[in-house]
């Protein structure tokens, strides 16, 4: 199973309606491509670990340096690892309570300190998003 991991800023920032489309759009594009992994939002900021087939991975990653959301789109670390860590792609980003979005399927709360805890320590994709959490993340 590969990965990438990657950080880009969006064209703008974006309000609760606008990361809930994205959530929608992105778990229905990824899922049909066979990818899963988890993005993180903050203030402009987008934080994506995928995994999947390298190839299908090449094609996301290229459709992204055309993205219109997405601008300085740079990869952190790409590898492979034995086993797929997400069992499915979810995304998180800091929401009222009161936003129907917490609800939807997918979404992480990454304000809960524990959203990380059932991943593998070992595996990179984990780790710089638990930091990236822990660092762009809090009120």
């Amino acid at each position: 199973m590969n990965y990438i991991i990657y950080v880009s800023t969006s064209s703008k920032l974006l309000n609760s309606d606008e990361l809930s489309q994205l959530l929608v759009s992105s778990r229905t594009k990824y899922n049909s491509k066979g990818i899963t992994g988890m993005m993180l939002y903050s203030n402009g900021t987008i934080f994506q670990a995928l995994e999947g087939e390298e190839e299908q991975l090449d094609q996301v990653f290229d459709s992204l340096q055309h993205d219109d959301l997405q601008k300085g789109v740079i990869k952190l670390k790409s590898g492979e690892e034995r086993f797929r860590t997400f069992s499915d792609w979810s995304m998180g980003f800091k929401a009222s309570c009161t936003d129907i979005i917490t609800r939807a399927k997918g979404f992480v709360d990454p304000l809960r300190y524990d959203f990380l805890a059932t991943y593998s320590d070992q595996n990179p994709a984990v780790n710089l998003l638990r930091s990236f959490a822990e660092y762009n993340l809090q009120y």
